[in-house]
């Protein structure tokens, strides 16, 4: 009886994964966190976020179809996000060094789609170096890699 549960539950558990795009804790993470260098300057572009729709194709081989999806969930649930640290944290614990330096990357490429880095961005990316574990020399190179991709 206990194994025919089991075995429900598991099909039951595995169509909900697969109903949820999201393919990990840590790209929902991250997709947090590139909204977050999207937002944070008070205009959420339309650049910005077809940039963010790219990486997600790029990065993480979603297909346009999931990039768009995962991006409007991710959008909807944003007014309910009151803080950030959870999604460092999952960073913090998935990632490695390097995998931390290209999400610094990411957020840079972010920010930098509308060729302006206001006060609020250049905050942002200071306290997500320091949040990460990211150096202020890995982040330029990350900031010069993210500007070449973006023109």
């Amino acid at each position: 009886m206990f194994s025919n549960l089991k075995s429900a539950f598991q099909n039951i558990t595995s169509k909900d994964k697969k109903e949820n795009e999201y393919e990990g804790e840590d790209i929902q993470a991250v997709i947090i966190l590139l909204l977050e260098a999207c937002q944070i300057d008070g205009d959420t572009g339309k650049a910005e976020l077809e940039y963010i729709k790219k990486l997600l194709v790029n990065k993480f081989s979603f297909t346009p179809d999931q990039a768009e999806r995962n991006l409007l969930e991710a959008l909807e649930n944003s007014d309910e996000r009151i803080e950030i640290f959870s999604q460092i944290k999952i960073i913090l614990d998935e990632m490695d060094h390097e995998e931390r330096i290209d999400v610094i990357e990411m957020m840079w490429g972010v920010i930098l789609t509308d060729g302006i880095v206001d006060d609020f961005e250049a905050n942002l990316m200071r306290r997500m170096n320091g949040l990460l574990y990211v150096s202020g020399a890995e982040s330029v190179s990350a900031k010069q890699r993210a500007l070449s991709q973006t023109k």
